[in-house]
């Protein structure tokens, strides 16, 4: 029965929606001319064994010659619907079960639900998800457009995490055909896919804030005196007073450690990867001059790629193979690169990119040399000149 539990797992969402070719023959194979022959008592007490048979399906016989006579043989156990082949192991018979009480409820809930490649999902979620995914669908068919925040939500244990991951789910439950970009991993802040997604399902989405350092003290006095603080990407190109240098920091705590005063400087920081939320504030494609700092690896060479890509001119500092050769000691295993070529990076950009692409092929895993493992009297000597 072991062959039937592997067919079992690999096509029971198939089944799920009435498809498959029933019945199914399993063959038993039964005894060859010679078996017959050299061991006739093994044979009779293998067919024996079928004939006491109990389980599910219906065992069919052939008739086969021994040197006794012609005496009937187990040959094929026939199944003749899903529930038997379920039936055939306890667990496999649970799923089943599971499976088709969960279909029967959504479907009588969600008459325009698309279930085409999320049965196995549904029928493996725990019961918890499970029940969280029901009432999320079903309060969100009945407010469609209720411009209200996830947290507002009167669903419990439903974050941006858990919505994230189950989108698809969601979404295919309502009747979203166009699923190509819904969110199956946790979104990172401000990604455009969350934007879209929370759209999509009516709900009003929390302001995207940008951390910012202001050197330049004409500039804190158009936002009330302020140096270090977040604000959403409207509210940075509201600023009547515009840096001429911007610096972008991958490292949040880095933004802060810069001090005094620097005419014409300001400085995002802790945005992870949120290039196009940078690339939206209109000082920063105004600027005269973008820098930017993040880790050497992979994803810190693919952001540049992507900010230039936006029409940002932004220069690297310290991302370049004399700093990482310099601090090899410091650096750790990390994310491999997605791509092999990055076509917006300049020629000591792309032969550091290489170098990586090297190392992951090399070794199975990225390098990473991170942002603030490198000394700060090293980094503010460097970047110190550039900042005017």
């Amino acid at each position: 029965m072991a062959w039937v539990r592997r067919r079992f797992q690999q096509d029971y969402p198939t089944w799920a929606r009435g498809a498959g070719a029933w019945p199914m023959r399993i063959p038993l194979h039964p005894p060859t001319t010679d078996q017959r022959s050299l061991d006739p008592i093994g044979c009779h007490a293998w067919a024996d064994e079928w004939a006491s048979y109990r389980g599910p399906g219906q065992v069919e016989d052939t008739n086969l010659r021994f040197p006794t006579g012609t005496h009937p043989m187990p040959r094929a156990l026939m199944l003749r619907h899903p529930g038997e082949a379920a039936a055939c192991h306890p667990d496999t018979h649970a799923t089943w079960r599971r499976c088709g009480q969960r279909l029967t409820t959504l479907q009588r809930t969600f008459p325009c639900a698309d279930f085409a490649g999320i049965i196995r999902r549904i029928t493996e979620l725990d019961d918890a998800d499970y029940q969280r995914l029901a009432r999320a669908a079903a309060w969100l068919h009945n407010n469609p457009a209720s411009g209200m925040l996830l947290r507002q939500l009167p669903i419990e244990g439903l974050d941006t995490k858990w919505l994230a991951k189950h989108a698809r789910l969601v979404l295919a439950l309502l009747g979203d055909s166009d699923q190509d970009d819904a969110v199956e991993a946790p979104a990172a802040a401000g990604s455009s896919s969350r934007i879209r997604l929370h759209q999509r399902l009516g709900l009003r989405v929390p302001p995207d804030l940008v951390q910012v350092a202001v050197l330049d003290p004409h500039i804190r006095d158009g936002v009330g005196g302020m140096r270090n603080f977040a604000a959403s990407v409207n509210d940075l190109s509201a600023w009547k007073h515009r840096p001429r240098t911007v610096l972008i920091i991958e490292n949040k705590e880095t933004g802060y450690a810069f001090t005094g005063d620097r005419p014409g400087v300001a400085v995002l920081h802790g945005q992870g990867f949120s290039v196009a939320q940078y690339a939206r504030i209109d000082w920063v494609a105004n600027a005269d001059r973008v820098l930017y700092w993040g880790d050497i690896d992979a994803p810190g060479l693919q952001f540049v790629h992507e900010l230039r890509g936006y029409g940002i001119k932004a220069e690297t500092v310290l991302m370049n193979m004399a700093t990482l050769e310099q601090f090899r000691h410091l650096a750790v295993d990390g994310a491999g690169p997605q791509r092999t070529e990055l076509a917006n990076l300049n020629a000591s950009e792309a032969a550091l990119f290489a170098h990586l692409v090297h190392h992951a092929a090399q070794h199975g895993v990225g390098l990473l040399l991170e942002q603030e493992r490198i000394p700060w009297p090293h980094a503010y000597e460097t970047l110190t000149p550039l900042l005017c």
